[in-house]
């Protein structure tokens, strides 16, 4: 990381050369012969490496005093102060520069929006804006923030410095609200447990992977290159309504899944009333029937003993044991 100021008792002082380093990603997005403007150049290392493989000339910014005395040996010139606060076309009057390069830097500033504006009028015609930033939703930080840790450490992603955090979608919305239409996305990886931020034991297999299934997971840097534009607010307010519209989409979704299973459970409670419809037809069909055969039962009892030969010829008895009942005092 190249940046360094007071409250860092050791600057940065060494370029990276290892493959797909950030240092070195930094470096290709830059072109052959540039005229760089470098905010925290630190000693000089990165200006060095711009010098001596392309050709470039650098104009150093960098708060650390002893750094910058260092950096004077591999830049054209460097002003030291806080960037927030040099008077910056004071100090370079009509100058302009094919790159502006925030190696690192832009976390450590208390506004890095009102710099990235303030620094747009020196972008040359066809010029950019270079930058490396720390991915705060890496993987291992997502973990470490699951088992309930967040430590600043000296270096790395959650470097003591630090005064910003980005996502990927904040730093789209960092710079094309200060008027830049990010051109170029490139990225160094690193797996979890090869960070700086140690692997929690003891995360359930389904966080884990729930928590590095984000295709950026891995993305420990963003290296980007920026183009200042007018239409930038624009491309902003459409991610905007996009997000805006993919959210509604989503809720409408759920919508219509809660409104498809409510029809499936209506549907279930029609078949289950067309039952019992016709189970109540049935069992009243059988009712009726039991009825009729009753009926038709008690018919043939009061024709079997009201039409026999036994119940004629009793007749004038049960006549005269009637009428010695109405005699009775």
């Amino acid at each position: 990381m190249a940046f360094s100021d007071s409250r860092t008792e050791t600057p940065y002082s060494e370029f990276d050369d290892s493959p797909g380093s950030t240092h070195n990603l930094v470096v290709r997005l830059v072109e052959a012969g540039s005229r760089v403007l470098e905010f925290g150049c630190s000693t000089g290392y990165m200006s060095q490496t711009l010098r001596d493989r392309l050709g470039a000339s650098v104009v150093g910014v960098e708060l650390n005093a002893a750094a910058a005395e260092l950096a004077q040996a591999h830049c054209d010139r460097v002003l030291i102060g806080d960037a927030e606060e040099l008077d910056l076309e004071a100090e370079l009057g009509g100058e302009r520069f094919d790159v502006i390069l925030f190696a690192d830097v832009l976390e450590h500033l208390r506004d890095p929006a009102a710099l990235l504006r303030r620094v747009r009028p020196l972008v040359a015609e066809g010029g950019s804006v270079v930058a490396s930033i720390p991915n705060i939703a890496h993987a291992s930080v997502r973990l470490a923030l699951l088992a309930g840790s967040f430590r600043y450490r000296e270096q790395g992603l959650l470097d003591e410095t630090h005064l910003r955090f980005f996502t990927r979608e904040g730093i789209e919305d960092l710079f094309e609200g200060s008027g830049y239409v990010i051109t170029h996305w490139v990225r160094r990886r690193i797996e979890p447990e090869e960070t700086e931020i140690p692997v929690p034991k003891g995360v359930p297999a389904e966080a884990r992977a729930w928590a590095t299934a984000d295709p950026e997971a891995t993305t420990y840097q963003f290296v980007l290159r920026a183009s200042p534009s007018d239409a930038a607010s624009q491309v902003q307010a459409w991610r905007g309504k996009l997000a805006g519209l993919e959210a509604e989409l989503e809720a409408k979704a759920d919508e219509l899944a809660g409104a498809e299973a409510q029809g499936a459970e209506m549907e279930a409670l029609r078949g289950e009333m067309e039952a019992l419809r016709r189970a109540h037809e049935s069992l009243q069909r059988r009712l009726l029937g039991e009825r009729a055969a009753f009926s038709q039962a008690i018919a043939a009892v009061e024709e079997g003993v009201y039409g026999s030969r036994s119940w004629r010829y009793t007749a004038p008895m049960r006549a005269a044991i009637h009428g010695l009942r109405r005699l009775k005092p």
